[in-house]
């Protein structure tokens, strides 16, 4: 397996930044160049963490599908191809697909542990309904935006009863600013069902935060 440990090195010999700074780095990612593995590890792990940590929810599993993802990127390097769009979005997609294998290997352990979990959550209900009251006090405050992950814990309750396949295009749209065509490639489906799952994704959200009493005025219809 392949790791990284310590500071992050200079690398004088990459561009800046930009579509040709991936390009050369893929290339010697290729060549099987640690320097320039270490150069993207460092660059792109922390946006791919918190990504996956929404997925998956636990630091253990998060570090796991990482250094699976590395590894992907360190065996198949050459695979990246420019033209087809970003580097972000190439590793965004690897992101997504090991994350998907370790929610499948996680699913029956989840069923075993449901019932206990809807029973605590009655409890915790409580102490949201009056957490929520506080968050609705002000409706031209902006940072009840509904998809601003300030909103705090009536938000994260109705996205983590989202599937998984609506909770990542909501995260995918709204946090990495990512367009429709780019979370396709990512989740590896049409646009259109994208555009779908987004709609969807919106309801189910939508009518979630309305039984909590919630008004989600910012879940419209269009791309974001």
């Amino acid at each position: 397996m392949v790791r990284i440990t310590g500071q992050k090195k200079d690398n004088n010999e990459l561009p800046v930044s930009g579509e040709a700074y991936e390009a050369l780095l893929m290339q010697r990612i290729a060549n099987k160049d640690r320097e320039a593995f270490e150069s993207l590890y460092y660059d792109y792990t922390p946006r791919i963490g918190s990504f996956m940590m929404k997925m998956l929810k636990s630091p253990e599993l998060v570090d796991e599908a990482i250094n699976e993802v590395m590894m992907t990127v360190w065996q198949n390097a050459e695979r990246f191809d420019p033209t087809l769009g970003k580097l972000s979005t190439w590793l965004f997609g690897i992101a997504h697909n090991k994350a998907l294998k370790v929610l499948e290997r996680q699913r029956r352990h989840w069923r075993e542990q449901a019932a206990e979990t809807e029973y605590e959550e009655l409890g915790e209900n409580e102490s949201e309904e009056i957490s929520m009251e506080s968050a609705t006090d002000n409706p031209d405050n902006p940072e009840r935006t509904v998809l601003g992950w300030e909103l705090g814990e009536i938000l994260l309750w109705a996205m983590d009863r989202l599937s998984p396949e609506h909770r990542i295009v909501l995260e995918l749209a709204f946090t990495e600013n990512y367009a429709y065509q780019d979370i396709a490639l990512i989740t590896d489906c049409p646009v259109n069902t994208v555009k779908t799952r987004m709609f969807h994704a919106r309801k189910k959200l939508a009518e979630l935060l309305t039984k909590r009493g919630y008004s989600p005025y910012a879940l419209q219809d269009g791309q974001p």
